[in-house]
């Protein structure tokens, strides 16, 4: 199989399965497409500005898995052009769903940025385990960031996909509406640093870290409170 290479800042592979980085829109959102080869199942993360004329050959004849990670604008604006054009099933947590139901998200956008509201397939919760073709995801719920944040946990790749709750030596911003400080840091400290501290954090924007480097060096949320 010829694997795409439009925009491709990364691939780990783990068996049959391989992880391919994409960057989209004005801040370079990370868009994460996972490949279960045997099965011709394709599991993409997050639906960015320009994610969706970037993706849909590489794409085509695949069956298509979209999770969302949250309902800002930059994560989910072209998720109903996968949904309508490519027939994505759509993942995405209730606690954002005022957001994927409206336009609201439109006045956080620049000027031209292409939007549509999205009905997910499918509401997630915390703990669920969703098998799509070899794929195995546990679905984390990290509010924070946004009430309806979530991360997509896969152990078989020894990987987290984090939307925008962890980034290399920072976190999530929250002072938009819905944010809360206090909830980002429980979600990190209580959920995410209890996987295993080489699980590799694939986040909404910037490069990949691991767990066990941010609990050690994120100034702002280390493993313990007093431990920088």
């Amino acid at each position: 199989m010829i694997l795409p290479v439009t925009n491709l800042i990364s691939i780990r592979n783990f068996s049959m399965l391989s992880i391919h980085t994409h960057n989209f829109g004005p801040y370079e959102n990370c868009v994460y497409v996972v490949y279960a080869n045997v099965k011709k199942v394709a599991v993409v993360v997050d639906a960015a500005s320009g994610s969706f004329e970037g993706l849909k050959k590489c794409l085509a004849g695949h069956e298509i898995h979209l999770f969302l990670t949250h309902g800002h604008w930059d994560h989910m604006c072209e998720a109903a052009k996968f949904q309508r054009e490519l027939k994505a099933v759509v993942y995405a947590h209730k606690g954002d769903q005022n957001w994927f139901a409206t336009t609201e998200q439109c006045k956080y956008a620049p000027p031209g940025i292409s939007f549509e509201t999205i009905s997910p397939n499918i509401w997630v919760e915390h703990g669920q385990m969703i098998q799509c073709g070899d794929l195995v995801i546990k679905i984390l719920h990290t509010p924070g960031h946004t009430p309806g944040q979530i991360a997509l946990y896969v152990e078989s790749l020894h990987s987290v996909f984090v939307g925008d709750t962890l980034f290399y030596h920072t976190v999530g911003r929250t002072d938009l509406p819905g944010g809360n400080f206090d909830q980002l840091k429980d979600s990190i400290r209580h959920i995410l640093y209890t996987l295993p501290a080489h699980t590799l954090v694939y986040p909404g924007h910037g490069k990949k870290t691991t767990l066990g480097a941010e609990q050690q060096h994120n100034p702002i949320v280390p493993l313990r409170e007093n431990s920088l």
